[in-house]
């Protein structure tokens, strides 16, 4: 499988991207991010940002790197920080300009080019070698452009884009690049298994199952930004109550002083938070993965849909929030392929079970998100319309149904249906609708087949245009 590409609507790659954004923000306010083990030292900071441009895109590594920079600024605009570190920090600097190109745009530059290599590296005849080559001078590189923005805005410092390279040919420095290296290989060698497609198919499945859960953005967007203003909150609050206990012993703490501590407790927070986004996107990911398999067994293999014993549960649940509309219903259709058992004797199953999974492919694009659909045995199938529409939308759509089925070509001859509609017009038992829909449904095939009535006792029918096609299925040659 090829590394997840951006792609609208791509559940997977966007808890991706939030979790190693997460990753980011913890690694940055914490040890996580900067490793001393004599007598090499490591900074992995940046490891998120490359991970990104190798998995996800160019513009999902851009992302990353520009969090990376936000919060390289936070951490130097406090005053305990070196007054080398203060350069990062617009208010601390003296240079506001110059310190944003250096703490974030440096770093956003270095997502958007580490993203376009790897994604050319993607494109390359040995793409895993190439993707080891981009990481090993993953960090020079950001250390170049580091350096280049410190020579452009900060001259007086004495650093020029030649410094990132110093490392380059020390043994220390090679060990770190090749352990980085074989960490964003190893990752991206999984992401490209079949253990993980198969695992990002399963989540898209359910992200897009009809009896999923419906995540509202407002209410996330509401959540996210009631647990910011409650870390701050809390921040705020914990370091008036420090203060007022050292006050206690005598120890009194000067205006910057009680600055620095809650731009620490910040700090400490959004790592907490990370963590905790951390958690909740794995959670996430549990849970649509066991949604899918449950799923799954509920499903018809064949055709998709679910199996009777699946289905009428899930209409009885749908039936029961019911709300139908002025002018408008809900409809319980039964579709029934006509003469399939000829299909079967004549032509042989692999015909007819392609017969049966193109019905239900059609039943699916015309009726769309807002309708469950099941497989009652053999040919035939319900269908719940679980919104309220009307009387001439449902009737084009079982119009455009019946010329779908009619494009099902099987030999020389094709396919044919009939369908019973029921209207549904209050909370009801599924098992009573199914009957109605049934009873309509073999009034259509006795009026001649290939068309639908719609209920109460079959008060309108219609029939499909007459095709110049035969009718009849032939003998195969």
């Amino acid at each position: 499988m090829e590394v997840l590409q951006k792609r609208k609507g791509d559940a997977v790659r966007w808890y991706l991207l939030g979790t190693l954004v997460a990753l980011e923000l913890l690694m940055s306010f914490s040890f996580l991010g900067y490793f001393h083990m004599e007598p090499i030292s490591i900074t992995t900071a940046y490891l998120p940002v490359l991970l990104a441009g190798a998995v996800l895109g160019p513009l999902d590594a851009l992302t990353v790197g520009t969090v990376f920079g936000l919060a390289s600024m936070w951490k130097a605009s406090a005053s305990y920080t070196m007054a080398f570190d203060q350069l990062f920090s617009p208010i601390m600097s003296g240079n506001p300009v110059g310190s944003i190109f250096l703490s974030v745009v440096s770093r956003a530059l270095f997502g958007l080019l580490t993203g376009l290599l790897y994604a050319a590296a993607r494109r390359a005849r040995h793409p895993a070698v190439w993707v080891g080559v981009i990481t090993y001078f993953g960090r020079h590189i950001h250390s170049a452009l580091v350096y280049s923005m410190m020579w452009l805005f900060f001259p007086e410092t004495g650093y020029t884009p030649a410094d990132s390279f110093q490392t380059l040919l020390s043994w220390d420095g090679a060990l770190s690049n090749l352990l980085q290296a074989g960490l964003i290989l190893l990752l991206w060698s999984l992401m490209r298994t079949k253990t993980w497609g198969k695992f990002v198919q399963r989540v898209e499945g359910a992200q897009v199952a009809q009896m999923s859960e419906r995540y509202h953005v407002l209410s996330l967007v509401g959540m996210i930004l009631l647990a910011f203003f409650s870390s701050v909150a809390v921040a705020l609050y914990f370091v008036h109550r420090m203060s007022s206990a050292l006050s206690q012993k005598g120890i009194s703490i000067p205006e910057d002083g009680y600055a620095d501590l809650v731009h620490l407790q910040i700090q400490f927070l959004f790592g907490i938070l990370a963590m905790m986004a951390l958690v909740i996107i794995f959670l996430i990911f549990n849970r649509r993965y066991t949604t899918y398999i449950n799923r799954e067994a509920r499903m018809d293999a064949l055709t998709g849909v679910l199996t009777r014993k699946a289905f009428f549960p899930a209409c009885e649940k749908l039936l029961k929030r019911f709300d139908g509309a002025e002018g408008a219903a809900g409809y319980f259709l039964m579709v029934d392929l006509d003469r399939f058992k000829e299909i079967n004797d004549l032509y042989g199953h692999p015909e007819g079970d392609r017969a049966l999974k193109e019905t239900a492919t059609a039943m699916k694009l015309l009726f769309g998100k807002d309708s469950l659909i099941g497989r009652m045995g053999g040919d035939e199938f319900a269908l719940l319309v679980y919104v309220p529409v009307s009387r001439m939308e449902i009737e084009d759509r079982m119009r455009q149904l019946i010329d779908c089925i009619e494009r099902i070509h099987i030999g020389d001859s094709h396919m044919s249906c009939s369908i019973g509609a029921q209207p549904v017009l209050r909370p009801g038992p599924a098992e009573a609708l199914y009957r109605e829909a049934d009873g309509l449904l073999y009034l259509a095939k006795n009026r001649g087949k290939r068309q639908y009535v719609v209920g109460p006792e079959g008060e309108r029918a219609c029939g499909a245009p007459e095709s110049p096609r035969k009718e009849r299925v032939k003998d195969p040659p």
